[in-house]
């Protein structure tokens, strides 16, 4: 090619590009326009809360909204803004819920929030809501192992194991790893692990640990617990227990907690009119009468002529002394009455004249410094619910709603928790205080199941044990069939029986006479029944165990009560042991003779720790009395009963 013909070509490329249009400044890209086009709260001077959510539900927007201007939002309260939080932090986008987690993180409130959503979203098979619950759990400024070490992934393998007892035990010793726990369980809930509501549980239980606010508003899917000793919380495997056990668990420390407690009950709907002061005052002044007639009696001196007969001359004084207690005790039941903050329907002592079942709801609240066992009710003063077991509330429903209310509360729990206990109370309990007991037993069981309870119409007055007895044969039948229906209409996995007492007695006959249904519960217990010994033996028994996988009879030799109604119907009872424990076949007797109990050693099974922390394992594990670490006492070489082991330095809970 020659230099003539090289210059052409360059000319002609010159040309070329002398006929391309030239660009000019209004053919650049707007780029402004286009950032404002897709953020348009670029440009604005306040920001609101309905912005952000706008923001967040554009694919385009979406990825940065919380972390650019969040901070700009004006006019919006700390509540507001923090419910805007938890909702992001809910998104199924992962983006959203790293930057809910972020913004959480910087006022502190991230770790108690995972804490109270973990359980909805990890207790899930979806994987986009366990992702997303990983996405905002990644957010955490955690001082943590990068991965999992080979002990822990041996754990996660151990805990898949379809035992139960071997999953709960390999669960606190990945608690026990704590902090350095957490990559291991992100890894396993991002595969297909078969506890996942378990490890849900840790991981939320290794958050509380970290969290300076430590806060349990809500039952959760739980591995059996102990019940907290006087030192710590929960005391660790192998540890020493210290003796007296009376402290609650971790609670909220500024309000207390609400438990809702379902009722049936064939007691009569009335109307109490809240009393009057004038009405009230009555009863102090009858017993300060008594007491100057009692005084001026025991100072007066017997008439010349009299003899002063012996026995009689102090049988006047002991009369008004008992009038002195009868006024005061019905002075402090009017005022508990008047002062009481309950609100809704009540039932009365009588059975309904129509024979009508009522069903329902009731709210109780559990104080923040709760004692382990007790029922705190006020001596003299009005009711406080930091400081008092308050029966807040009833409602009545109708039978159809009731039972589909169970269902539905049965439906929101974990497939392994759907579970419900039924508690039938014994002599002398109105229905305020059957409430109120079912809501402790529930909440110091940490039982994460529904509870139930049936209301028997009890005159609750000690001197009316005859009434009681002709009520609890009457409501026998009535019994029957409400634990029929709950059996046949709430759709639980497992249900429990827990009878004391008097209640104890109708509900074996109850129980008995439904033999033939096979074993439709889980566990029977039986606290303290008050019930002829050989009639429980021979007749009872044998139908009763048929009906559950086991049955427990809790008894004592130090039960005043049921020493008393031996004297009244002049025949041994079976929860009595003062003349050896009633030991059967298919009958778990456990004594319970050694432990502290109340003013009657009747109430046992509700205020004694050692014991709650056995029915505790009973229910959640339905383990064998050898392994919740009874200690055995052989009666022959086929028979033996057990006891409970005295929570000494020697005697280690297990948790």
């Amino acid at each position: 090619m020659t230099h003539g013909q090289a210059a052409p070509d360059a000319d002609s490329g010159t040309a070329a590009q002398t006929d391309q249009p030239s660009k000019t400044p209004k053919d650049e890209p707007d780029w402004a326009h286009e950032f404002l086009a897709d953020d348009p709260l670029a440009n604005l001077k306040e920001v609101t809360l309905q912005d952000i959510r706008d923001g967040l539900n554009d694919p385009k927007r979406r990825g940065r909204i919380l972390s650019d201007h969040f901070s700009r939002v004006q006019n919006a309260s700390e509540i507001e803004r923090k419910e805007l939080l938890i909702d992001a932090m809910k998104s199924e986008f992962a983006e959203v819920q790293q930057q809910a987690g972020i913004a959480l993180r910087r006022t502190g409130q991230l770790e108690p929030i995972l804490s109270d959503i973990l359980q909805e979203y990890l207790d899930t098979q979806d994987p986009i809501a366990r992702n997303a619950a990983i996405a905002g759990l990644e957010q955490l400024a955690l001082s943590i192992e990068a991965t999992p070490d080979d002990d822990l992934r041996a754990l996660l393998d151990l805990i898949a194991d379809p035992n139960w007892t071997s999953a709960h035990r390999t669960a606190h010793e990945i608690k026990n790893k704590g902090i350095n726990a957490i990559p291991g369980l992100l890894e396993a809930f991002k595969g297909d692990h078969p506890r996942l509501p378990l490890l849900a549980e840790i991981l939320s239980d290794i958050l509380d640990s970290l969290s300076t606010t430590k806060k349990r508003t809500m039952y959760k899917a739980a591995p059996p617990r102990a019940i907290p000793d006087q030192e710590a919380a929960v005391v660790a495997k192998g540890a020493v227990a210290s003796k007296n056990l009376r402290t609650p668990r971790q609670v909220d420390a500024a309000k207390p907690t609400v438990v809702t407690v379902y009722y049936g009950t064939n007691r009569e709907l009335i109307d109490v009119p809240r009393p009057t002061l004038r009405q009230i005052a009555v009863y102090p002044l009858m017993a300060l009468l008594f007491i100057i007639a009692m005084v001026n009696f025991l100072r007066s001196k017997p008439r010349e002529g009299r003899i002063k007969a012996g026995c009689l001359s102090w049988l006047i004084p002991i009369l008004m002394l008992c009038g002195v207690i009868w006024e005061l005790s019905s002075f402090r039941n009017e005022l508990q009455h008047y002062w009481r903050l309950g609100t809704g329907p009540s039932f009365g002592p009588h059975r309904d004249q129509a024979e009508k079942v009522h069903y329902g709801t009731c709210e109780v609240s559990i104080p923040p410094r709760h004692q382990v066992g007790a029922v705190e009710r006020p001596l003299i003063g009005p009711e406080n619910e930091q400081e008092h077991v308050v029966l807040k509330s009833t409602e009545a429903l109708k039978e159809q709603a009731f039972f589909e209310a169970l269902r539905t509360r049965l439906a929101s729990l974990p497939t392994n928790e759907k579970s419900c206990f039924v508690f039938i109370h014994g002599f002398n309990v109105d229905f305020e205080n059957a409430a109120r007991r079912t809501a402790q037993i529930h909440y110091d069981l940490n039982f994460q199941g529904v509870p139930i309870f049936f209301s028997w119409p009890s005159r609750a007055s000690m001197r009316h044990y005859f009434s009681d007895r002709n009520e609890i044969e009457f409501s026998r039948y009535v019994i029957k069939q409400f634990l029929l229906d709950i059996s046949e209409k709430v759709n639980a996995e497992r249900i429990h029986v827990v009878a004391h007492s008097m209640g104890a007695d109708a509900t074996c006959r109850a129980i008995a006479e439904l033999g033939e249904k096979g074993k439709i519960f889980d566990q029977i217990i039986l606290a303290a029944p008050d019930i002829d010994r050989e009639v429980f033996r021979l007749q009872i028994a044998p139908k009763l165990t048929k009906t559950a996988n086991r049955t427990t009879l809790y008894c004592s030799k130090n039960d005043l009560a049921l020493m008393l109604s031996r004297n009244f119907n002049d025949s041994f009872r079976a929860g009595d042991s003062s003349h050896g424990a009633l030991v059967l076949h298919d009958v778990d007797t456990v004594d319970a003779s050694e432990i502290d109990t109340d003013l009657l050693g009747h109430s046992y099974y509700g205020d004694c720790v050692p014991l709650l922390n056995d029915v505790q394992t009973l229910l959640q594990s339905s383990l064998a009395p050898q392994e919740r670490h009874l200690l055995p006492w052989p009666v022959d070489n086929d028979l033996l009963y057990w006891t409970l082991p005295e929570p000494t330095a020697e005697t280690p809970i297990e948790q």
